[in-house]
């Protein structure tokens, strides 16, 4: 699997986050809806941020370690969660949108990181057998 390849599910979540991020502030700003200047707006903003620092340290940090890296996957998920139901009870379908995207980048992500790739030279077994 190339890089390009590999990168694509981070770029699309961090798209999808950075869209978020300017619907969230649109909506808390936006005097026309119901939400504006709330805290449940405010924090949909601030879940938003959160998931685009961590789409753009999946994308951006490549020699990040593994612990951190699944840490970041797990919590992404979370937030991406989190937005969505806020969005729904907010009533702002461009966020669910969004949100829906993430996901998508985030499902792409996972799938495109794969599995660990094991050592095939210089082993235990093969060691001993020299």
């Amino acid at each position: 699997m190339s890089e390009l390849e590999r990168k694509t599910g981070a770029r699309v979540l961090l798209g999808a986050a950075v869209a978020a991020l300017a619907i969230s502030i649109f909506n808390y700003f936006w005097t026309g809806n119901g939400i504006h200047g709330t805290a449940g707006a405010l924090l949909v903003v601030v879940s938003s941020v959160l998931l685009a620092a961590a789409a753009a340290a999946l994308l951006f940090a490549g020699n990040m370690g593994r612990g951190l890296r699944g840490t970041l996957v797990v919590l992404t998920v979370l937030d991406i969660v989190g937005t969505g139901l806020a969005a729904y009870f907010l009533e702002a379908p461009w966020l669910i949108a969004a949100m829906a995207v993430a996901l998508i980048g985030w499902i792409l992500r996972l799938v495109s990181d794969g599995a660990p790739q094991r050592a095939t030279g210089g082993g235990i077994a093969q060691r001993g057998a020299e």
